[in-house]
């Protein structure tokens, strides 16, 4: 195996160099070869040979996998995608959810969204016009990682399950503790608060906006997640300069009891219990909001696994796929998350998945719907949440420089009118 881990200095000159091409020696439908394979993961060297040695096992005709990684890596690849060399298998990166239309140009179809599911849990995270073009590396819970002992000093007995206790839950934390109550993460991660949206209006929260025609008056999914930014923020609840702030920083600081909790997915918490020097309990809890009055236990992928539709090796490419996502690899577990194949879920997960209101991160919507919602929400500058949430906590930080909250949401709200007129049949 050869293993690269790319910085960006040396990125453009991979640009000409990258291999997007496997073995063109092997004969056509044959899974032989060399590929390579392009992940976030900059930390798996082990795992990596382990599941080489197992994949060649099984296809004794490969005769190497080239696995290239990034710690930037949305930014990387999708610099390098603007050449046809860009592995063989890649994770396809979270940026292009806003423009789904775009799938196609670069990824090899995987089959049809109502076939897929059969055999896997969550296909929809790349997917258009019912077609899919990536599948789950691994199923991971979202929501709120939590310091239990912190929660404990502070008072706190039980996780909130909506906005009014997160604030009265923080407030006893910044009350009966030196830890910062909640962390934004404000530079790092907001993006991935997208994927909370379905814990707060449901797979089908899309399609009921459109209906509405609204998406920023009270209790709706954006506005909810806003509301409790805004409410955090303005209250001194969270980190005191988010600018300056960063997410390795804010994991050490979690593990230490420094911060109560952010949000995250559960494929953090083995990283974040490596850190721990003191004796911290580290846990995940669903996102602070009720869905027809029960809270929900979301799902959603940390990586979603493509096939370069440029590749010269589909064969391979797409076998080394399914292997990856199999429990058999070992990628699924390694990063604490399930495999998506139905079949590879053990009876605890599979009782888990029957008993409890699951809930997928990602919408589960007519492809019609979802490419208006794209555009609409485009057209207004919602399609990622960063900058509105951004936004958001300025204003709750700094009053006297911004507009106000409400003139804000009203701004938006109208916006989000005129993008739906702008684009009725």
């Amino acid at each position: 195996m050869k293993k690269r881990i790319i910085s960006m200095m040396i990125m453009l000159p991979l640009l000409l160099t990258g291999c997007a091409k496997g073995d063109s020696s092997t004969v056509e439908g044959e899974i032989g070869g060399t590929i390579t394979v392009i992940t976030d993961r900059t930390d798996a060297d082990k795992l990596f040979e382990e599941m080489e040695a197992k994949f060649k096992k099984l296809h004794p005709k490969v005769e190497d996998i080239v696995f290239e990684s990034s710690s930037d890596y949305d930014n990387y690849i999708t610099t390098r995608m603007n050449t046809k060399n860009y592995g063989d298998v890649l994770f396809v990166p979270f940026s292009m959810n806003a423009n789904p239309n775009e799938y196609e140009n670069y990824f090899e179809p995987l089959g049809k969204v109502d076939e897929l599911e059969k055999k896997y849990i969550d296909v929809t995270e790349a997917d258009f016009n019912g077609t899919s073009y990536g599948i789950p590396a691994a199923l991971n819970s979202l929501g709120i990682i939590y310091n239990e002992d912190v929660l404990k000093k502070a008072g706190v007995e039980k996780m909130p399950t909506s906005l009014e206790e997160m604030v009265e839950a923080c407030e006893k934390i910044k009350k009966n503790t030196d830890a910062i109550p909640f962390y934004t993460n404000y530079n790092n991660t907001l993006g991935v608060w997208g994927g909370s949206l379905t814990s707060y209006g449901g797979e089908q929260y899309r399609s009921e906006m459109l209906k509405k025609g609204t998406a920023f008056k009270e209790g709706q999914p954006i506005r909810q997640v806003m509301d409790l930014f805004y409410t955090l923020s303005s209250k001194g609840l969270t980190e005191k300069d988010p600018i300056t702030g960063d997410y390795a920083k804010s994991q050490q600081m979690l593990a230490d009891g420094e911060v109560a909790m952010f949000m995250m997915g559960s494929q953090e918490i083995p990283d974040i219990q490596k850190l721990i020097k003191n004796g911290n309990k580290i846990n995940i809890a669903p996102f602070p909001v009720k869905f027809n009055g029960q809270t929900s236990i979301p799902f959603g992928a940390p990586a979603v696994v493509g096939v370069n539709k440029n590749s010269e090796n589909k064969e391979t490419a797409k076998a080394f796929l399914e292997f990856l996502v199999s429990d058999e690899s070992g990628y699924a577990k390694e990063f604490g998350g399930m495999p998506p194949n139905r079949e590879d879920l053990n009876e605890e997960q599979q009782k888990m998945f029957k008993e409890n209101n699951i809930i997928l991160t990602v919408p589960t919507e007519t492809p019609e719907n979802d490419k208006l919602y794209s555009t609409i929400a485009n057209e207004v500058g919602v399609g990622r949440l960063t900058d509105v949430l951004q936004k958001t906590i300025n204003i709750g930080l700094y009053p006297n420089q911004n507009e106000s909250y409400d003139e804000y949401v009203n701004k938006l709200e109208a916006k989000w009118e005129k993008a739906v007129k702008n684009n009725e049949k």
